[in-house]
């Protein structure tokens, strides 16, 4: 048996069908999540009143519509779904750990859907993508033992440990709005395309939404700058801002958001996260560039003599699911105090 890498339909793979509920009037309150077109939470919008034979697991929904159309999510939960998603249910048994990476090669097409351009069902169906496939007794099946090879970790590995968080006086918070250059230095990446470039050991950060806004390792150009690891970067076309987590160089499609002052790392995810709550003002019709982005104000806590308040972001940072993993890439930064 031969393992090698074949372009396969998705109808090819899976039973593909639409969600059930158009509004969630239709349904009562429950025990059920239900999955709609969202970018965040996986797609869930809620708990819901769900008969079992309108219920699906260990299946994918992919986004007809919304702000990404394409967005695919892995359930291995029972859920329901709206009719703004389709429903994946593999035609044979498949690992978690296919499907999760299934969900994310469908992930990487995303830029090829708009709200003008939506992805509904017909289309779906014939959406391929490359995946190992192993020959047997003259029938093609996915080489899940290939993808196990390349993607060890099975779903539940990535759900971090839940650490509870320290039982504290909720603090009345003042809020203050700030212009980013105020913060920050804005420049452009330091190179245009990555054509012309050999692998090679630098991490690149170029415009995609997707990775940390990561696009492979390369060797470095001339005229390239090394940017430190805990900056921020923003892609020009759709305003997807990163905290970087290792150092890197950066095409000109990118912003690169160099600190004026020492922040803590907890107070950059924050201000990321601030950034990235305006990235739907960005397309690729209206992109970010920076005198665009200089214009932008971001709103952050402040404290009583009107500086960013680092202890009330840090707070906020630390209820995130992955802060922890985060965190562990740098232990050789200055531990953070408690309030």
């Amino acid at each position: 048996m031969n393992s090698n890498r074949t372009e396969i339909k998705i109808n090819q793979l899976f039973h593909v069908k639409s969600g059930d509920f158009h509004a969630i009037e239709e349904l009562g309150p429950g025990d059920v999540p239900l999955i709609a077109c969202g970018f965040t939470e996986n797609g869930f919008i809620g708990y819901f009143d769900i008969p079992l034979n309108k219920t699906y697991k260990n299946a994918i929904t992919v986004a007809y519509n919304g702000s990404y159309p394409l967005t695919t999510r892995y359930h291995p939960y029972r859920f329901g779904a709206k009719d703004d998603v389709a429903v994946l249910t593999p035609r044979k048994p498949m690992k978690d750990s296919t499907l999760f990476y299934i969900a994310a090669l469908l992930n990487r097409m995303t830029w090829r859907y708009s709200y003008g351009r939506k992805c509904y069902r017909e289309k779906l169906q014939n959406v391929s993508i490359l995946v190992p496939v192993i020959a047997s007794n003259g029938e093609i099946d996915i080489d899940e033992q290939e993808i196990t090879r390349v993607f060890p970790n099975s779903f539940k590995s990535y759900i971090p440990e839940k650490i509870p968080s320290p039982k504290i006086k909720p603090p009345v918070i003042k809020w203050e709005s700030f212009n980013i250059t105020e913060i920050f230095n804005l420049d452009r990446g330091d190179f245009h395309s990555i054509a012309s470039l050999n692998d090679g050991k630098y991490m690149t950060i170029s415009r995609v939404s997707d990775n940390n806004g990561v696009v492979g390792y390369f060797d470095r150009p001339k005229k390239a700058k090394l940017y430190e690891r805990g900056t921020i970067t923003i892609s020009t076309v759709g305003g997807d801002s990163f905290v970087q987590l290792d150092t890197f160089m950066a095409t000109d499609n990118v912003i690169v958001c160099s600190a004026k002052k020492k922040w803590r790392l907890s107070t950059l995810f924050f201000m990321c996260f601030m950034l990235n709550q305006q990235k739907w003002r960005y397309s690729y019709g209206r992109q970010c560039y920076k005198e665009k982005l200089s214009k932008v104000n971001i709103e952050l806590p402040i404290n009583h003599n009107g500086e960013p308040n680092e202890d009330i972001m840090r707070v906020f940072v630390e209820q995130t699911d992955y802060w922890q993993l985060v965190k562990e890439r740098f232990q050789d930064e200055p531990v953070e105090n408690s309030i």
